[in-house]
């Protein structure tokens, strides 16, 4: 299992991010660029890991957010988005469904989400993780905007991962410091997995707070319960 972290942690490593004033010329129909954190404009990861694991059934549908640059109009315009077939290790119907020839921007709308089906079927995904890498195109109706968000890449896996807000919503203070075991036990005991957005963190933040409180209990209660390491998991508040 540590493989695949490591396997993980590589595929995060690519694709340097440019300057974000590095843009390509559009004129006045607009531009779209990828928006990998809706949370967050200033967010230049290019990456979205995906984890199968804590999810029940074998396919989830992720919706990877497109921005207009530019202004709006008052009708529907096409958006082109292909897997880049050179850089994916993924397979069509075993990780992930076909994409659509052209999405649909709609009419006053200064963004919009492409729906990437995603399958669970490979049991491969417990021991290695695979990259689904697509890239924006021009269309007849919108241009490609920031060179630095034209391409996104979503890594696709069945093992528990770090949600990529931890740090950022200081969730050390609330569930303690993050392990596999750890977040094992959260999903078992409350039944779900945390939220795969950082809005969906936010929207229940109290709620999580409680759930903080109980698992912090629950390892008291159960003490010493181990961690991948060996390491006994212990009660931070």
């Amino acid at each position: 299992m540590k493989k695949l972290y490591y396997i993980i942690l590589g595929l995060l490593v690519g694709l340097v991010a440019c300057q974000e004033n590095d843009k390509t010329d559009f004129d006045s129909n607009g531009a779209v660029y990828f928006q990998v954190n809706p949370s967050s404009w200033s967010d230049t990861r290019d990456s979205i890991v995906y984890s199968f694991a804590g999810k029940d059934g074998d396919s989830q549908t992720l919706n990877v957010q497109v921005n207009l640059m530019g202004e709006t109009v008052n009708y529907e315009r096409h958006v082109r988005v292909v897997v880049n077939s050179g850089k994916t290790t993924a397979q069509e119907g075993i990780h992930y469904a076909a994409l659509e020839e052209e999405y649909i921007l709609p009419a006053e709308a200064f963004s919009m989400n492409i729906p990437v089906v995603l399958y669970n079927k490979d049991p491969r995904l417990e021991e290695e993780a695979f990259q689904l890498v697509l890239d924006l195109e021009p269309s007849d109706d919108l241009e490609l905007g920031l060179t630095a968000r034209a391409t996104v890449r979503v890594i696709i896996s069945n093992v528990l991962t770090r949600p990529y807000y931890w740090e950022d919503m200081y969730m050390d203070y609330v569930f303690g410091p993050y392990s596999r075991v750890k977040h094992e036990y959260c999903i078992r005991e409350l039944g779900m997995d945390f939220p795969q957005t950082l809005d969906e963190y936010r929207n229940n933040y109290e709620a999580w707070q409680a759930y903080g409180k109980y698992m912090d209990n629950f390892f008291y209660e159960n003490y010493p319960i181990l961690d991948e390491n060996g390491l006994a998991i212990e009660p931070w508040l």
